[in-house]
């Protein structure tokens, strides 16, 4: 068996958060509705590009995040996912670097049962493996990777600086690999008025500790060892496919109550969230969406 897929059964068993699992475990399929695909993240939107064309902002993202790590498509690489979802950003990349070996690495069974299931129907997807386990403590060989990524999952590391998750990142990259990152952080501004509780009841819904500092993160990014930091505010270009929220969430409802699916308290918050982010993002609150790159020394 590869080195890279003989994890410590210990860490990957050991730490799971059941919260966690329940609530994507609950929800988790409701975001069907949100992409086919299981692009389980906000888009990038470009200039030409169709901004009621939810799927191709979603795309893009993928494309965006890829671009910043800055792999040769012709080289033989070795990328993970930290915290991949149901795999759709990994199926994305096959698609693009066909010679490199993609790994995930989800703390939820169903995402894991569910991504094997979908790559297996995608010709492209041969090269991936979806691997149980905490991305704070992957037990996986260390500087095993040429780059490391994560789409909208940094935010469920501990902290605000996300330390821990940044400290395995850099441990599991070779020197001169890279880092991806896309996701909310509390950026610049001042919170005004109940946004505090807006933002605490909006973790509670998605199940996370606490957002990161967009600063903390920068700071731990520089402390852990990385270098060649770049931080883009990226709030405008989500902002068109963050519009798809109100017209998806009705949709959603309606086909719910349609059908007499049961609305758990998990998919009740899926719900509640994206209702509750606009009260606190940018321009009115602190919260934005940036994307981060840095360099393993």
């Amino acid at each position: 068996m590869n080195a890279i897929l003989e994890l410590d059964s210990a860490t990957t068993q050991g730490n799971t958060e059941e919260p966690f699992q329940r609530y994507y475990a609950e929800a988790g399929p409701d975001y069907a509705a949100w992409s086919p695909n299981y692009n389980m993240h906000f888009g990038f939107f470009r200039r030409g590009m169709n901004p009621f064309s939810r799927e191709a902002m979603l795309e893009q993202m993928n494309v965006e995040v890829l671009d910043r790590l800055r792999l040769d498509p012709a080289a033989r690489t070795r990328v993970l996912d930290m915290g991949c979802g149901l795999g759709a950003s990994l199926r994305s990349f096959a698609a693009r670097l066909p010679f490199a070996d993609l790994y995930g690495i989800t703390l939820v069974p169903w995402q894991l049962e569910q991504g094997r299931s979908l790559n297996e129907r995608c010709s492209e997807a041969k090269s991936i493996t979806l691997l149980p386990g905490d991305y704070e403590r992957t037990g996986l060989p260390g500087e095993s990777f040429d780059a490391v990524y994560a789409i909208e999952s940094s935010c469920y590391g501990a902290g605000s600086g996300k330390s821990a998750f940044l400290r395995e990142a850099h441990r599991l990259l070779r020197p001169g690999g890279r880092i991806g990152v896309a996701d909310g952080f509390v950026g610049r501004g001042s919170w005004r008025g109940p946004q505090k509780a807006i933002c605490k009841k909006l973790t509670e819904c998605w199940v996370i500790e606490t957002l990161g500092d967009i600063e903390e993160f920068k700071s731990e990014l520089l402390r852990v060892g990385f270098r060649d930091i770049v931080v883009e505010a990226a709030q405008w270009r989500v902002a068109p496919s963050f519009l798809h929220v109100p017209w998806v969430t009705l949709k959603f409802l309606c086909t719910a109550v349609w059908g007499r699916r049961r609305m758990t308290r998990a998919r009740w918050n899926n719900v509640l969230a994206p209702i509750l982010l606009p009260l606190i993002s940018q321009p009115v609150g602190p919260v934005g969406y940036y994307i981060v790159s840095a360099l393993r020394n």
